[in-house]
């Protein structure tokens, strides 16, 4: 099972249209929501390139993770990832960069 996961100026990673922990959305959180919505319509399996298809920005992108599990058991909603390993360094999540927020 494959799930797509959008990235909150928090550092949270979601699939919903507000984050669960925070309640950030933006426009292109909407834009990543609805062509999620869209692949699942078609039946595509999720991905960073069906995403493109659909339009999606490279911006809105570049918050964009899609993770593939064993289960859907396995399968979370939301995560909120403090400790990032970057270049083999650990890093608190409000020392990693803008790229990470």
């Amino acid at each position: 099972m494959k799930k797509i996961y959008w990235r909150c100026n928090g550092g949270h990673y979601f699939s919903s249209l507000h984050c669960p922990f925070d309640g950030w959305t933006s426009d292109e959180l909407r834009q990543l929501n609805y062509a999620s919505d869209q692949l699942a319509i078609k039946r595509s399996s999720p991905s960073i390139d069906g995403l493109r298809g659909e339009g999606v920005s490279e911006s809105a992108l570049r918050r964009t993770i899609v993770v593939e599990f064993g289960s859907d058991l396995s399968a979370f909603d939301a995560i909120s990832p403090d400790l990032y390993v970057i270049h083999n360094e650990s890093v608190r999540l409000h020392e990693a960069g803008i790229s990470f927020h």
